[in-house]
């Protein structure tokens, strides 16, 4: 079982403390891969940027970001088409997860007006709700039963002896609290 979609991080200082690969990097995946490219942008008003090249954008919200900042960008003439829920501060690979940060997932399953709802899940692919930071063999049905369809992991598959083993546990984890 091979990876899904690629997802890339692209930092800006003010937004994590760190630097990562930039743009010329995630164009040379572009031109490799035929797989759906997944890009965190996190730096500052991205959105005309992200709409004006012809792509899809979700929105990330970090750890103290509450829920409801991100209600506008779900309506209106140009919604996000995702939210990545981040369970670990972004900038930093292989932090523990945060199990708290899946009271953001209740509260977007629950407390988000039906039309919003509607709109998270159904886009281009199919995606809605995403998790990211600390996933792993403890911690994906976690986040699978919390509602999340699309699980973002660095550490744990590519420091795994088998990363085709980690990803087919988390599709299969995934898919089980779909049904």
């Amino acid at each position: 079982m091979g990876c899904l979609n690629l997802c890339s991080g692209s930092f800006h200082r003010h937004f994590v403390p760190n630097l990562t690969i930039g743009a010329s990097v995630i164009q040379s995946l572009r031109k490799h891969r035929k797989a759906y490219l997944d890009c965190q942008l996190m730096v500052s008003n991205p959105l005309d940027y992200i709409k004006s090249k012809g792509m899809k954008p979700d929105v990330a919200l970090k750890p103290a970001t509450p829920i409801e900042d991100v209600y506008p960008l779900l309506v209106g003439e140009n919604p996000v088409e995702a939210v990545l829920v981040m369970t670990v501060e972004p900038g930093f690979g292989g932090q523990k997860f945060m199990p708290e940060m899946m009271d953001k997932v209740h509260e977007r399953l629950f407390f988000i007006p039906i039309l919003l709802f509607h709109l998270l899940i159904s886009t281009a692919h199919k995606c809605g709700f995403q998790v990211d930071g600390g996933l792993e063999s403890s911690t994906i049905d976690v986040a699978a039963s919390a509602g999340a369809k699309c699980i973002i992991a660095g550490s744990s598959v590519f420091g795994a002896s088998e990363p085709a083993q980690v990803i087919s546990l988390m599709k299969k984890s995934v898919e089980a609290d779909s049904q």
